[in-house]
């Protein structure tokens, strides 16, 4: 009764600040769609809870419950050193031997065995929930709140930064961001896509508002949703590079093809410069050694989704099965893979996508808009598909790796699409005005 109770008065924060907040005011959309999106955000999150309650029961596998359950020994070190707890929080603990044999080595998931990098996306979620502790007393759902309300400015932030390719469709704009269906389910969980929603969203925000006016609060941002994405998921911040890049070429370069073409050609020389000197942080090694870490997880785990890939070892292994690789992504699953209902709701999402695009074919506006905005969408979603796609032989991992890579993809493509056109056929097919009560 009392996680009820303290649950509906943190949605209804929620609700408050939504409705009174400046940030949350958009441009041809309602509050109250916002206020809907997120009490839908917050029954999937439900939702997402009672599937890994009872559906998949293993409690200690369930990345929603791990971190979780994680950060309560780092949360009790409020009881006995209120320093350590925040020493650890921050990151200031200096990974002292101290700091592991009272608190780490009692945590499950705060080493992997299996990293080949010093970066895990672990520590990022078991500080989260160590943090939502002072408030949420222990409760998990109070947990879903807080990370639905923070994905949910970072799908506004997304917003306010494509709108400007979406003028007089933001509502459009708007569906396309919250309804995509993976992304929708996924980004309400107590899971890391969350928190990366939020730290992409604020970043693109303040990447392309300091740009055009310098700021010194938006270099904080930027700075701040880095090291949220580099702990998080580094494969993103990867992806983003090339269409950073060319976005501050097209600066320079009126050229908008040219402007992408050159941050293209840059990154591939640095990465084979990084490659050939043999570099430990050139991308190509680290793309192999990524992909090795999962095979390694294949071979020692039952997984039940895996899918033939064979072991990378150079440069050319990868090239090789770059095309391949971007059929994993943007096709898989295909519905007779469907092992599970996670991956039957991906399957099932990818035949709507290739209908969108077949009707896109259709109903395509003829004033086409390729813009900056435009390019760096595609850039962004293809670079992240290729490294999903070589670097993940688990179609359930790819089935939650891809959300972002779907998005950015419709988001590109959703702006070519004539909704006028469009609803004026449709409501002359279906015509719900000549319905009567």
């Amino acid at each position: 009764m009392i996680e009820i109770s303290l649950t509906i008065f943190y949605i209804l924060i929620g609700y408050f600040i939504i409705s009174k907040s400046s940030f949350f005011k958009l441009p041809s959309i309602p509050t109250y769609w916002l206020i809907i999106i997120f009490g839908i955000k917050i029954i999937l999150s439900i939702l997402i809870t009672l599937i890994y309650t009872y559906y998949y029961s293993d409690r200690a596998v369930a990345d929603i419950f791990k971190y979780f359950d994680d950060s309560k020994i780092m949360f009790d070190a409020l009881k006995t050193n209120v320093l350590h707890y925040v020493q650890m929080v921050v990151g200031l603990d200096l990974n002292s031997a101290y700091f592991h044999e009272h608190y780490y080595s009692k945590m499950h998931y705060w080493n992997r065995v299996n990293n080949s990098n010093f970066l895990s996306d672990t520590h990022v979620m078991i500080r989260f929930n160590a943090i939502v502790r002072l408030f949420s007393f222990g409760f998990f759902h109070v947990h879903n709140v807080f990370i639905n309300f923070l994905s949910l400015i970072g799908l506004v932030a997304i917003f306010k930064v494509f709108r400007k390719l979406y003028i007089d469709k933001e509502k459009w704009l708007f569906l396309i961001i919250v309804l995509t269906p993976s992304l929708l389910f996924w980004g309400s969980g107590l899971l890391k896509e969350g928190l990366i929603i939020l730290a992409l969203g604020l970043f693109l925000l303040n990447f392309f508002n300091i740009t055009e006016q310098w700021s010194f609060k938006s270099l904080l941002i930027i700075i701040f949703t880095c090291i949220i994405i580099l702990f998080s998921k580094l494969i993103i911040l990867i992806a983003l590079i090339p269409g950073v890049l060319g976005f501050l070429i097209h600066k320079k370069v009126k050229s908008i093809h040219l402007s992408y073409l050159y941050s293209l050609l840059v990154i591939i020389l640095m990465s084979l410069i990084l490659y050939f000197i043999k570099h430990p942080l050139n991308p190509i090694d680290i793309i192999i050694n990524k992909q090795q870490d999962f095979i390694y997880l294949v071979e020692k785990m039952d997984v039940r989704s895996a899918i033939y890939q064979p072991k990378f070892n150079n440069l050319w292994d990868l090239l090789a099965y770059t095309p391949q690789a971007l059929i994993n992504v943007f096709l898989r699953p295909f519905l007779w893979e469907s092992y599970s209902v996670f991956t039957l709701f991906s399957a099932l999402e990818n035949l709507l996508i290739i209908l969108f695009c077949v009707v896109l074919l259709f109903f395509r506006t003829k004033k086409t808009s390729f813009s900056a905005l435009f390019y760096f969408s595609i850039l962004f979603a293809l670079v992240l598909a290729i490294v999903i796609g070589l670097t993940t032989p688990i179609l359930g991992a790819i089935v939650r790796y891809k959300i972002f890579v779907l998005l950015f993809f419709l988001l590109a493509i959703g702006n070519q699409f004539n909704t006028t056109k469009f609803l004026s056929i449709f409501n002359s097919l279906i015509p719900f005005n000549k319905i009567k009560n």
